[in-house]
């Protein structure tokens, strides 16, 4: 009978202690400070384009020792007001979280630094993927080379008279001349996501915009070189070689 009793009161100490480890470990997650970032709720997804809303938006709590500089990157979740009404810039699904680097617009006018010049580069949309070239991005141009070269495409004789025995002819080879920092894609100055979540349409997107630090002896050279070959080629034939940007 002794041993029953000593079983049963083992099992309540038992028991005891579970609750009593339970509560301190409740109480402790209770007192760690933690931080509250913006994300999407489950269960919910969002086109670019479409408007967010409050319903969109979820809490999420990342205890603070864990979160280190993740604030720089993800808005809060007091940020929320301040996204609602504004259209997504890409696709969402529930269970992300909301990055900065996401909510952008398109610069509104086109910008250039005291050291920098750009010049535009007419090059066949057939002959490149524009959705896939961004401003900032860094490319090089292929550049078909020519002989019997028409004189009234040289510099020097801009009004003689082209005959057929004068066309130009393309011998094969092709010069690499770059690279050169994309500007612009028509009038395309960001990212075409962030363009279109605007509601905006790209034009002209085969006129790509390249920037020249006037200040690099290298960069205006490869310019000049470029503008050369430009003004005594046809640019249906330039390819385009397109650089890591890491």
């Amino acid at each position: 009978m002794k041993g029953a009793y000593g079983l049963i009161f083992a099992v309540f100490l038992g028991l005891l202690g579970g609750v009593l480890n339970w509560l301190y470990i409740e109480n402790k997650t209770r007192d760690v400070a933690s931080v509250s970032f913006l994300g999407i709720a489950e269960g919910v997804t969002i086109s670019p384009g479409q408007p967010l809303n409050g319903r969109h938006f979820v809490e999420v709590k990342i205890p603070e020792r864990h979160a280190k500089n993740l604030q720089d990157f993800v808005y809060l979740y007091e940020d929320h007001k301040t996204l609602e009404g504004s259209p997504a810039t890409r696709n969402y699904e529930g269970g992300e979280l909301v990055f900065r680097a996401d909510h952008r617009t398109p610069p509104a006018e086109l910008k250039l630094e005291d050291n920098e010049e750009m010049f535009w580069v007419p090059v066949d949309s057939r002959s490149f993927v524009p959705s896939l070239v961004n401003p900032g991005d860094r490319i090089t141009f292929i550049v078909p080379v020519y002989t019997n070269q028409p004189a009234s495409l040289t510099p020097g004789n801009p009004t003689a008279d082209v005959t057929e025995d004068t066309a130009a002819v393309v011998t094969g080879p092709t010069q690499e001349i770059g690279p050169f920092r994309v500007k612009s894609l028509g009038d395309r100055l960001g990212t075409l996501d962030v363009m279109k979540a605007s509601r905006r349409s790209p034009i002209q997107e085969r006129q790509i915009g390249i920037v020249v630090d006037i200040t690099k002896p290298e960069e205006v050279e490869r310019a000049k070189r470029l503008r050369d070959r430009l003004a005594n080629g046809d640019y249906r034939n330039i390819g385009i070689i397109l650089h890591s940007n890491n």
